[in-house]
């Protein structure tokens, strides 16, 4: 794998980040439930349900929040503080002094928030299906240094087509490189070779989302596929 390290303009966006904010967290509030899979402790295949519930035939108005699947292990026994976390932030903000991704990086470790995950989005249908059945096998064999991932159902746009999905493939320390690269690399040997973002959950609990007032890109890294070369090229954004 082939790494760079260069620097990313950010775009002109039509939203400020509170109203990026608020979308997430209408999205979270409106869910009625999650449909988990626990790897260790189901009767039924995981086959069966990646047939019963794929991503593409069910839909968030039905109050389906996310799919998800899980396996258990010691990093499910960390605690961490998010609400520590955030009075912080918002003591931070009030204080006039600088935030940039060093400080949330700080704020981060001293709450020991510090899970992340390589985001894919997909267009709904057999592909989405097809992308999330690989993840979870993945995870199911141990194949992907990942104990849980996410799916996002079908949902609409307000001209009543269906929105991209999003997956989210996690890690347990964002700040741990070599573990952030390693989920990367365990991703394209599964067969996924479309575009991944990575997000640590820290910017997701302080409601920081593009075009912020800070300057602050939350996707902390990049990562393409050269089909031509076999190989990926994972950029740190800053």
């Amino acid at each position: 794998m082939e790494l760079e390290n260069v620097r990313m303009h950010q775009l002109p966006f039509k939203h400020t980040s509170d109203h990026y904010a608020a979308e997430s967290l209408a999205a979270d509030m409106d869910a009625c439930y999650m449909i988990v899979y626990e790897c260790d402790n189901m009767e039924e295949s995981l086959e069966e349900w990646l047939e019963e519930n794929a991503p593409s035939q069910l839909n968030r108005s039905s109050g389906v929040g996310w799919i998800c699947i899980t396996r258990f292990s010691d990093s499910h026994k960390r605690e961490f503080d998010v609400m520590g976390l955030q009075h912080a932030w918002e003591s931070l903000k009030s204080s006039g002094r600088s935030i940039n991704r060093h400080v949330i990086m700080e704020l981060a470790k001293n709450y020991n928030v510090l899970a992340g995950k390589w985001l894919i989005q997909v267009q709904s249908g057999f592909k989405v299906d097809q992308l999330w059945s690989f993840v979870c096998r993945g995870i199911m064999t141990h194949i992907l240094p990942s104990d849980s991932a996410k799916v996002s159902p079908v949902s609409t746009t307000e001209s009543g087509e269906a929105d991209r999905h999003v997956i989210c493939i996690y890690n347990n320390d964002f700040t741990n490189e070599d573990e952030v690269y390693e989920l990367e690399a365990g991703l394209r040997r599964i067969g996924i070779k479309c575009p991944l973002h990575y997000k640590p959950d820290v910017y997701t609990y302080l409601g920081v989302y593009r075009n912020n007032e800070w300057g602050l890109r939350p996707t902390i890294y990049e990562s393409m596929y050269d089909i031509t070369k076999g190989v990926s090229v994972v950029r740190l954004c800053e």
